[in-house]
């Protein structure tokens, strides 16, 4: 029995630091290699465990022992850079070792019962508290990932997951002690305690049920935006076109006419007419930006036309090369978004003016998207929250570009400086 129970905490517990690890960093791989790189990391470090716990001579050494194998299997399956893997490898460790010695003097104080017991004699309160130790370590780590990856879930429905096992424990806790002092109840007070972590399971089953189904919500809504964002992009283009044909069509004419004023001696009149059919045409005839990238050609061009429409000073830099690496999709959904939040903001401002730059640094794309305010932006809205009604739809647009930094594993940051907006996104290039 006694055997039985610590294979099966051993591969609880094990199984528990090989996810956390792999979900914080990330896998190399995908597919079949990716679940063979999981079980093999998982059962080398679970027969190091079960190994250790049978080992007197130097037992303060290997203690140290499984950070070797963590990192181990970081460097050869995992993702992140080096200090990464070594630092995520020594706080696992420390988490498991701090939560089993906390857990266990708790439960001692709590109840009256020797440490040194504990450790050495296999009973119903050993049991339950390693029982314990585990339920504590699998929501510390729920916890850890959550603050690393920010879901989007409510603060209070964090707070309500979190309360949940907290009095969890306090309660069992008390029962513990209640058998303790009262032999005759332990078998129930036992049952309680398994009771309440079914229940704790449970109800973190249905919290992921619900998550799932609160992403899937949020992904038909980006999906939809996406899609509305792209219509818009193919109507912009199809606008940019339709007023080049217009220029091809009269080129001809206006260049008859120029040609007639010059050959009759009036170039006053010829400097005149050029002048105005500049001002007509000029912001639709810029030179076009022309990349590696068709998506962001189509994109970029088309909002720069619309600037110039509104009036609003456009500045282009971009690294063709760099741009050509990155999806076309995820090309329309970053600069769709982005340069529609800069010109509507810009339009509102007295200077009217946006720049987006793009190259490439070491391993990433750098994406800098810059508007005139009038006014600080991030004082009175550090979240960034759409103050536009339905804000729940039109604030999709800045979820889609944080998803696809994700997808990238990539950076965003928003900053201000010297009376301009700017949104920097670093994306890896794979």
């Amino acid at each position: 029995m006694e055997f039985m129970f610590e294979i099966g905490i051993n591969l609880i517990e094990t199984y528990l630091i090989v996810e956390f690890i792999t979900r914080f960093l990330g896998t190399k791989f995908d597919g079949k290699k990716r679940n063979v790189c999981f079980l093999v990391g998982w059962f080398v470090i679970f027969a190091e465990l079960c190994i250790r716990n049978y080992i007197t001579v130097l037992e303060s050494f290997s203690a140290y022992i499984p950070i070797f194998f963590y990192c181990i299997y970081a460097f050869a399956c995992l993702k992140g850079t080096f200090f990464t893997k070594i630092w995520i490898s020594l706080f696992i460790h420390i988490i498991v070792i701090s939560i089993a010695v906390l857990t266990n003097l708790a439960v001692c104080n709590l109840v009256g019962y020797d440490p040194y017991s504990m450790i050495n004699v296999f009973n119903e309160i050993r049991i339950v508290s390693v029982i314990l130790t585990k339920v504590i370590l699998f929501y510390t780590t729920r916890i850890v990932l959550k603050i690393k990856f920010d879901n989007n879930n409510e603060n209070s429905t964090w707070a309500m997951l979190t309360i949940v096992p907290m009095i969890s424990v306090i309660s069992i806790l008390f029962l513990m002690r209640a058998a303790y002092e009262y032999s005759e109840v332990k078998d129930y007070v036992l049952l309680g305690i398994i009771c309440i972590v079914i229940a704790n399971i449970i109800t973190y089953y249905f919290f992921n049920l619900t998550n799932k189904q609160h992403k899937d919500k949020l992904m038909i809504r980006l999906l939809k935006q996406q899609n509305e964002n792209a219509i818009k992009n193919i109507e912009d283009s199809q606008s940019f076109i339709n007023q080049m044909r217009v220029v091809k069509h009269d080129i001809k004419n206006q260049l008859l006419t120029i040609y007639n004023y010059i050959d009759t001696g009036n170039t006053n009149q010829a400097k005149k007419y050029i002048k105005d059919i500049t001002d007509d045409y000029l912001p639709v005839s810029r030179t076009l930006v022309n990349t590696k990238n068709d998506a962001f050609n189509a994109v970029i061009n088309a909002k720069t036309a619309i600037c110039d429409n509104k009036g609003v000073f456009s500045e282009v830099k971009v690294d063709s090369e760099a741009i050509g690496l990155l999806d076309a999709y995820d090309t329309v959904a970053i600069f769709g978004n982005l340069l529609d939040n800069a010109i509507e903001a810009a339009e509102c401002t007295e200077l009217k003016r946006i720049s987006v730059e793009v190259k490439r640094i070491d391993d990433y794309l750098s994406v800098l998207v810059g508007n005139s305010i009038s006014a600080s932006v991030l004082d009175v809205n550090s979240t960034l929250t759409s103050t536009k009604k339905n804000s729940e739809f039109h604030g999709i647009g800045l979820k889609s570009i944080k998803s696809i930094v994700k997808k990238y594993d990539g950076m965003i940051d928003f900053y201000e400086e010297e009376n301009e907006f700017f949104c920097h996104i670093m994306l890896m290039l794979k």
